[in-house]
């Protein structure tokens, strides 16, 4: 597969800062990098070099956050989660190819937005959480992610919901996107998509994106419980409602 990239000074400028804020973001909270960044990317090179660019560009500077992830997160529920979300993004792909996607995307920013609003007003789930619930949801969120792109809202949605720390969410999340993005990984492999000039794009996003992790990080480290619930609740708000009008 050949892919023409013509890109601007300007352009690669815009790129580079948007991955600055999305590398904040992804470590304040573990998430939201993708969600920022893939927009803007796409829009200057196409989604078929902005989607695989940035899955390269996470794996690639995912040693920053993993070595606090591994320690923190809640392995009961970082396996049943990222199993079943690889499993279910071949599902997602199936219904992004025979169904109209649309319906599955407005759904699901609507669950968002107001599962979001209930959250911030301080519902939290009390029951009991099994496996069964927790694989569920993984496989949802993976459907979701092959058919929609937004798969993971619901699987954090459902990790905020619960009664777990921040940095156990935090490192939960972090893994749960590192298995399903080595899953991807092998998938645009396989499809022939990881050309050089996705590799060029992100090389052009890894450092400024790096940086805004490392100050996500920082800013993490000095947040309360209830500030990092806030900061990912209105960012999932946000991204429900934007999702939902695209």
């Amino acid at each position: 597969m050949t892919i023409d990239l013509d890109i601007t000074w300007a352009e690669a400028a815009i790129i580079a800062a948007t991955a600055f804020v999305a590398g904040v973001m992804r470590g304040f909270s573990g998430f939201g990098s993708a969600l920022t960044i893939v927009p803007v990317t796409a829009a200057v090179v196409g989604p078929l070099v902005a989607v695989p660019a940035v899955v390269v560009m996470h794996i690639a500077t995912s040693g920053q956050l993993l070595p606090g992830a591994l320690r923190a997160a809640d392995w009961g529920r970082v396996w049943p989660l990222s199993i079943s979300g690889v499993i279910g993004v071949p599902a997602g792909a199936w219904l992004l190819v025979s169904q109209d996607p649309e319906h599955l995307r407005r759904g699901i920013s609507l669950l968002i937005v107001l599962f979001a609003l209930l959250m911030l007003r301080g519902w939290r789930y009390r029951g009991r959480i099994t496996h069964w619930i927790t694989t569920a949801v993984g496989g949802f969120g993976g459907v979701v992610s092959g058919a929609a792109m937004i798969g993971g809202p619901p699987v954090i949605m459902f990790l905020l919901a619960g009664p777990h720390q921040a940095a156990q969410n935090r490192g939960t999340i972090i893994l749960y996107f590192q298995f399903t993005q080595l899953a991807a990984f092998a998938i645009y492999w396989f499809e022939g998509l990881l050309v050089w000039v996705v590799l060029w794009v992100a090389l052009l996003t890894a450092p400024t994106l790096m940086a805004g992790m490392w100050f996500g990080q920082w800013l993490f480290s000095r947040a309360s419980e209830a500030m990092f619930r806030r900061v990912a609740l209105f960012f999932l708000l946000a991204v429900g409602v934007t999702t939902f009008f695209a």
